[in-house]
């Protein structure tokens, strides 16, 4: 699940998505990056960083230039994994989920509290 969750945080942020989507179309130079994002170099590195780390992205290094592109190995993995893995137990849970409500835990908190609600106020 670990890896789920940090897949997860790699694609919470609009601006990685974005760049995501741009990279499965075409390889891209951080340059093109920040003009089609409108953001600064800084910006775009910062998050193309986080982008290596994780291994979805991939840098390739022509000349003077870099050049970004999506790793599809590894991003497919993940999300292969998430689907087969996570939200396939989630669709399984659903499928056989227990319909009784079970009532133990509310009680025995309840019976925890009893001396503190029958307090009285002075």
């Amino acid at each position: 699940m670990k890896n789920a969750l940090d897949f997860f945080k790699v694609l919470a942020d609009e601006t990685r998505l974005k760049i995501i989507m741009m990279l499965s179309k075409q390889d891209m130079c951080v340059c093109e990056i920040m003009e089609e994002l409108a953001m600064s170099q800084p910006a775009v590195s910062h998050h193309l960083r986080i982008l290596k780390k994780s291994k979805v992205v991939l840098d390739d290094k022509d000349g003077r230039w870099v050049f970004y592109s999506l790793n599809k190995k590894i991003f497919t993995q993940q999300l292969a994994a998430i689907t087969s893995g996570l939200f396939a137990q989630i669709a399984d849970n659903l499928e056989n989920r227990q319909t009784q409500r079970n009532y133990g835990a509310c009680l025995r908190i309840e019976n925890e509290m009893e001396p503190f609600n029958n307090k009285k106020v002075n």
